[in-house]
């Protein structure tokens, strides 16, 4: 993994760090949400600190350049939490469905 790869992983994680911790000191953000952030973009310090595991992990999967291990790592994480929170949404639409429902019967029996 060359330097320039290096020092833009640096750069790009450190400042995913000052802005959570921006939107977490304005409440922009729920104290769960900052965690995976926090250990994603601490992940890509690990990465560039130690490119090793970069090596490494790409020599273990077969690819041609450790970068492609990054994107490839990056790519899926994001997929994950992607996934993650589509279901979380889903579950929320139900819960806002439901509650709405609840609230129109209950009107509509206050009407009656």
């Amino acid at each position: 993994m060359n330097v320039a790869l290096r020092v833009f992983l640096l750069a790009g994680a450190l400042a995913v760090l000052a802005l959570i911790l921006r939107k977490l000191k304005r409440a922009e953000i729920q104290t769960i949400d900052t965690v995976f952030w926090f250990l994603f973009s601490g992940s890509f310090v690990l990465l560039a600190a130690f490119p090793q595991i970069a090596y490494w992990f790409s020599g273990l999967l077969g690819f041609e350049a450790p970068s492609n291990f990054v994107f490839l790592y990056a790519i899926a994480v994001l997929i994950m939490r992607e996934f993650s929170m589509t279901v979380k949404v889903a579950r929320m639409r139900l819960r806002l469905n439901s509650l709405i429902q609840e609230m129109a019967l209950s009107e509509k029996e206050q009407k009656d």
